[in-house]
């Protein structure tokens, strides 16, 4: 490697190889002469006394290694929801560096996929996964700011789907109809708003029939059983005895094997619920009843207990929302709005005029 040489010009610092020399525009010090030494060291000025840029990675380069964490920290389901989240950022900034993209195009992106009226939960995967990218890029000292942190999310157009719960006249119609473990299963369903993940995961030793309680700390998705959804969807909840009456009968069918509530014949559990949604399907179309997603057994619970007066925060523990806002903003429609409240407590204090 060729020698710097150093010269002060009226306290500059000028450097160069040989007779050729160039300003650093710094201050004439040996702090500045260090800085200069190691650029050169390192490989960031070259023999020409140019700054080389070293090669900045691409939007790609940090999205796979984004991908390789979600990989190993999430569950299976979450990170197979990410996939096409991953593949649109890739397909649009591909062979972009993480220099070259700009809030504005990042702005101009996430417009795009809002215009999709399905696209509220992909908008912010992808805002949340383009956080990630850029966050890794400043720790790389690529760039000093992330880009995304100035760009608002934009309004979706997506209009909520109202749900169109089953009212008691329909469920008994539906479990007439049901036959076996099918009946069992949509009888559980109905009656303690579970998800079918989480039904399909329980164990025998998940039920106390003593204190008529049902743990909840697991669910089935793509074949694999795992945590619950969130942290809050891990609960105990009360066993009410109509949703006995089903998990008794299921018991006569599997409870001996001490295993799994729901099991196929050789005792092992489901992959899916494919096969009762299939079912369900078939048992709404002979009673006449317009298709619904089994996910609706889990809305009929709710819309039923709030619409009978049942005290919304009891329903909202039983679903295992995070917290009451939650059941509300889904189901406020369902609970019986009082033309006049009475505070019963009020009128009989100051009845008498008491002050």
């Amino acid at each position: 490697m060729k020698k710097l040489r150093f010269k002060n010009r009226n306290g500059i610092l000028y450097f160069g190889i040989g007779d050729k020399f160039k300003s650093s525009k710094l201050k004439y010090s040996q702090v500045n002469k260090n800085i200069i030494i190691n650029k050169f060291k390192s490989g960031v000025l070259n023999e020409e006394l140019e700054i080389v840029e070293k090669n900045t990675p691409t939007i790609e380069t940090y999205l796979e290694q984004v991908i390789l964490e979600k990989s190993k920290n999430v569950r299976h389901s979450t990170f197979k929801a990410y996939q096409s989240s991953f593949k649109r950022i890739k397909t649009h900034f591909k062979g972009q560096t993480v220099k070259q993209v700009k809030p504005i195009h990042i702005k101009n992106f996430l417009e795009n996929i809002a215009e999709d009226s399905r696209a509220k939960t992909l908008l912010s995967r992808v805002r949340f996964l383009l956080k990630e990218v850029f966050d890794l890029s400043i720790l790389n000292e690529d760039i000093v700011s992330n880009p995304v942190n100035v760009v608002k999310s934009p309004k979706t157009h997506h209009e909520p789907k109202r749900q169109e719960p089953f009212n008691l006249d329909e469920i008994d119609l539906i479990l007439s109809i049901a036959k076996g473990q099918y009946k069992n299963f949509l009888g559980i369903s109905f009656f303690t708003g579970m998800r079918s993940g989480e039904i399909l995961a329980l164990r025998w030793d998940d039920i106390d029939f003593k204190t008529d309680t049902i743990s909840i700390n697991k669910t089935l998705s793509k074949g694999v059983i795992g945590k619950t959804k969130t942290h809050s969807s891990n609960r105990d909840i009360e066993m009410l005895a109509k949703a006995r009456q089903y998990f008794e009968a299921q018991r006569l069918r599997t409870g001996l094997s001490n295993g799994f509530v729901f099991t196929k014949e050789d005792g092992s559990h489901y992959a899916n619920n494919s096969l009762f949604y299939n079912t369900y399907r078939e048992i709404l179309d002979k009673a006449n009843l317009k298709r619904r997603s089994l996910h609706n057994t889990r809305h009929t619970f709710a819309s039923i207990m709030l619409n009978n007066n049942i005290e919304p925060m009891w329903v909202s523990s039983t679903l295992g929302h995070r917290d009451l806002s939650i059941t509300l903003k889904v189901y406020t429609h369902y609970i019986p709005k009082k033309e006049k409240m009475v505070i019963g407590f009020l009128e009989k204090r100051y009845k008498n005029g008491t002050n």
